[in-house]
């Protein structure tokens, strides 16, 4: 997995004989060094990208200051002043993700194609919800001492494309109502549509405030947005991958000792629990480490595979027991259709590989001296449902000794998908909870070491197809060179495309085969129009 799948893919078909790929800014591929910091410009690039935009952004080395647009992943809501320009007031990006863009001043926004924006989440920063809500000594509270003072905040959006612009207007605070109770300032992330500005190749942001003084506005000009380019959550919200690309070394690891009790990725919380007195952990932890040979502790953070599905750099390494939490579940996630899948990539650590492969000090090898015994490793999850009930119990065999034919024994060293779909869809699963057994115990349990890697984690992949199931199939998958298409229908366009919808190779002769040679590693889609219908599907590049 790469680092541009921390974007988010906005997949809308407003038929299902059709297919269309929108691209989403969610900034989670900006790569800051770790938790609570902000990229601001100090590398002097002056700009940076994000989805199929670029944003502006002036950094000043001779006073440290900045303007334009910063990319942070900071979550402090309660320290007042400047100290704290980076932080948004909800504490994190949309549905809870890491990383979202911080604006100062005049933001400029440039789009790689001239098109409308669909609009973009929005919410007050720290510093400036603070300075409106009990004033600082450069600028007043809000409706003054007794509430009844007209004040705004607000931002202008003007949207250019050659010498024409247009402009529209969000307020992130407002106290010109006559009625007192009715007075705001935005919290929480709020959906802005910009669609009203029409095709744009650009658009300036700027800010205007009722509390101005000699050098221009007194209050604070920030705000933080998220999302870029997006509908709102209810009308269109699928995720498509998540990234874990913590980590900017190789071979390193986040164990919870970084982390308040799990970390977020693409509005889903992975839980860890991390004892500082102990320095050990159970839960999720974010993985590079590449070490195939060592088969000691030491090399608890391993993947039998040497990296992530895909040959990705990073990963999650499961221990004990570790779950996943959905939060916007109810309303925008796992709709039921028989088109969606959710599955995640699965593999052994190098450290319970090797266990079981050769035994050590504490476990068994797997089959015993003779080969015969029935072992297993298995890791088992269950869904909890809205309402508190839980789902069927769904198991996963890393390691599998129980037929009476040894020649079908194994032990998993690649990656596989492990398919969720029948405990996430047609139900409303709030979370998941994996959990690890296996045959080998003692008197404190399992003796085998209770490792699992996971990776590629797909709320929302497979085909979109027309109402007609389409008899399609693409193959092999993972792929070095060549996709080759089965199907009974006559093919009349082959499109490929990436993540954030950049078409790569468009093929409209009836041919059943596509070369990928010369793309990079990653993650890919092909859509296939066929006399039948359409449709898409996810593949890999090796």
């Amino acid at each position: 997995m790469k680092k541009t799948l921390t974007l988010l893919v906005a997949t809308i078909f407003s038929q299902l004989a059709s297919a269309q790929i929108n691209w989403m800014a969610t900034f989670e591929s900006h790569s800051l060094m770790q938790l609570d910091t902000f990229y601001n410009g100090s590398d002097s690039a002056g700009s940076f990208n994000s989805g199929k935009a670029t944003y502006i952004n002036n950094y000043n080395p001779a006073w440290q200051s900045w303007d334009g647009v910063s990319v942070s992943n900071m979550k402090d809501t309660t320290t007042p002043g400047y100290g704290n320009q980076y932080s948004v007031i909800s504490g994190s990006g949309v549905n809870y993700s890491s990383n979202y863009a911080v604006a100062h001043k005049q933001t400029t926004v440039v789009l790689h194609n001239q098109q409308v924006v669909k609009g973009m989440y929005v919410n007050n920063g720290t510093y400036p919800t603070l300075s409106m809500r009990d004033g600082d000594q450069f600028a007043k509270k809000f409706g003054g001492n007794d509430g009844n003072d007209p004040d705004f905040l607000r931002i202008i959006a003007t949207g250019h494309i050659g010498n024409s612009t247009t402009t529209d207007m969000f307020y992130l605070a407002d106290y010109r109502f006559s009625d007192n109770s009715k007075d705001y300032l935005v919290k929480d992330w709020t959906h802005w549509n910009l669609e009203r500005l029409g095709d744009v190749d650009s658009i300036v942001f700027t800010m205007e405030s009722s509390d101005t003084g000699q050098f221009g506005m007194n209050t604070p000009a920030y705000f933080c947005f998220d999302n870029f380019n997006s509908d709102s959550l209810t009308n269109s919200y699928i995720i498509s991958d998540i990234d874990f690309d913590y980590n900017t070394n190789v071979d390193s690891f986040l164990n919870g000792s970084q982390f308040d009790g799990g970390f977020v990725q693409n509005t889903v919380l992975f839980e860890n629990k991390f004892n500082k007195q102990w320095g050990s952990w159970t839960g999720w932890s974010v993985s590079s480490m590449s070490d195939t040979v060592d088969a000691t502790f030491n090399n608890q953070y391993s993947c039998i595979s040497g990296s992530g599905f895909g040959k990705s750099k990073t990963y999650l390494t499961g221990y004990q027991r570790a779950s996943m939490h959905f939060p916007y579940v109810s309303t925008v996630h796992f709709q039921p259709t028989a088109a969606r899948e959710f599955k995640v990539g699965i593999n052994n650590s190098t450290y319970g590989f090797k266990t079981m492969q050769d035994g050590n000090q504490f476990a068994k090898k797997f089959g015993g001296v003779s080969g015969s015994d029935k072992d297993y490793l298995v890791v088992k999850v269950v869904g909890v449902l809205y309402n508190g009930e839980t789902t069927d119990t769904l198991s996963h065999y890393l390691a599998d000794y129980r037929s009476d034919d040894n020649s079908k024994d194994y032990i998993q060293k690649d990656w596989s998908y492990w398919n969720l779909t029948d405990i996430m869809y047609n139900q409303a699963v709030v979370s998941l909870h994996f959990w690890v057994e296996g045959s080998d115990t003692g008197q404190f349990g399992l003796n085998t070491p209770a490792y699992f890697c996971m990776d590629n984690i797909f709320p929302m992949t497979g085909a979109v197809q027309h109402a007609n199931e389409m008899d399609l199939t693409i193959f092999p998958n993972p792929t070095n060179e060549v996709i080759n298409v089965m199907t009974s229908n006559d093919i009349t366009r082959m499109t490929v495309f990436d993540i954030t919808g950049e078409t790569h190779s468009t093929h409209t002769q009836n041919s059943k085969s596509v070369n990928v040679s010369d793309l990079k590693t990653g993650i890919y889609f092909i859509e296939v129009r066929t006399t039948k219908g359409v449709s898409v599907k996810q593949f890999i590049k090796q």
